[in-house]
């Protein structure tokens, strides 16, 4: 029997009235530049900030800002497949409480700023909740600025995916690294190469997004993982087709390619799926594949191969998605949230 406190970090449904929440600011750069936490983040360690539109911040490690930095001149075949880099900026990481000027500078969320990732992700990383007044001794962080891959969708519904069938760098040390192999072992990423971080999910039938997180992902077999992909591009009425149909064109793109690209290994790297939940109107964007999260990747002009750990869970995802495109346009009702 799961227990109730997890399975409620595990899995959250929002009601329509949170769609309009409105953000506070929580830090500022050395300029000055106001930062709002990004409420489409679904999986990852470090809570991700924005503030231009189209952008998103996250944390700088240095192996994942030498992967961007070295992406035009040794790897260009990936720059469709990746976030655009967009250069660093420098976070003063001190919370900022903005509940008197709310009404002038905060933005409406697509989703209440309380129950986002990023939010949680946020309470840990500071050590206190964002609407605390309390002073304490600002820290400066590099950020990376990268496109925001949700930017130009009305309601997008995302999912992170950690691929591969190896999770540790190089630089890993010898207890992380046994114990990211023992993780692997223990969920789908050993078998498939690919395992479910987390999702969101816009039910347009009630104006509602359904949240998935990691602990739910571990928790998942071999044999969830079609059913699970189902209830991701399912709307509560109608399997999105049309969204399944996208997301495989450029999932066999992104195969082909990196099935020709050596000298690298995306150890850890993740695979985030994104469609358009809104099917009134006409959005702007429709679906969407990228590689992310290159914390960890390995670099050497020696490596003559492919990442076949990243092939095997191309091809697992590619056979899914596949087998639910042939099935019936009418999705089952989405289930209770502990049962997936």
């Amino acid at each position: 029997m799961r227990s109730r406190s997890r399975l409620s970090q595990a899995s959250r449904s929002l009601s329509g009235d949170s769609l309009d929440a409105i953000e506070p600011i929580v830090a500022r750069s050395s300029v000055g530049t106001a930062f709002y936490l990004f409420n489409h983040q679904v999986g990852g360690h470090k809570p991700f900030l924005r503030s231009a539109p189209g952008e998103v911040c996250k944390p700088a490690i240095p192996l994942e800002l030498a992967f961007y930095r070295a992406l035009s001149g040794r790897f260009p075949q990936l720059e469709p497949f990746v976030p655009a880099y967009l250069g660093t900026i420098t976070v003063d990481l001190q919370p900022h409480s903005d509940k008197a000027s709310k009404p002038v500078t905060g933005r409406k969320s697509s989703k209440s700023v309380d129950t986002s990732v990023s939010y949680s992700l946020w309470n840990k990383e500071v050590g206190k909740t964002i609407e605390e007044d309390d002073v304490t001794p600002s820290f400066l962080c590099e950020y990376l600025v990268l496109g925001d891959l949700t930017s130009g969708y009305t309601r997008p519904c995302v999912l992170d995916i950690k691929m591969g069938t190896r999770q540790h760098g190089e630089d890993a040390s010898e207890e992380k690294a046994r114990s990211h192999t023992l993780k692997c072992a223990a969920t789908t990423s050993a078998e498939l190469g690919l395992r479910l971080c987390g999702m969101q999910i816009y039910r347009q039938c009630d104006s509602r997004y359904v949240l998935r997180d990691k602990h739910w992902g571990r928790r998942l077999h071999a044999s969830d993982i079609e059913p699970a992909l189902l209830f991701f591009v399912s709307n509560g009425e109608v399997v999105r087709q049309d969204a399944v149909a996208g997301l495989l064109q450029r999932l066999h793109a992104l195969k082909d390619v990196i099935a020709a690209t050596d000298g690298i290994r995306f150890w850890g790297a993740s695979l985030l799926l994104v469609y358009e939940g809104e099917t009134k109107g006409r959005p702007t964007r429709a679906t969407d594949v990228r590689l992310i999260d290159f914390a960890h990747c390995h670099q050497d002009l020696c490596i003559g191969s492919p990442d076949e750990g990243l092939l095997l869970g191309l091809s697992n995802l590619i056979a899914y998605l596949s087998h639910i495109a042939s099935g019936p346009p009418t999705a089952l009702p989405l289930p209770e949230l502990d049962t997936i």
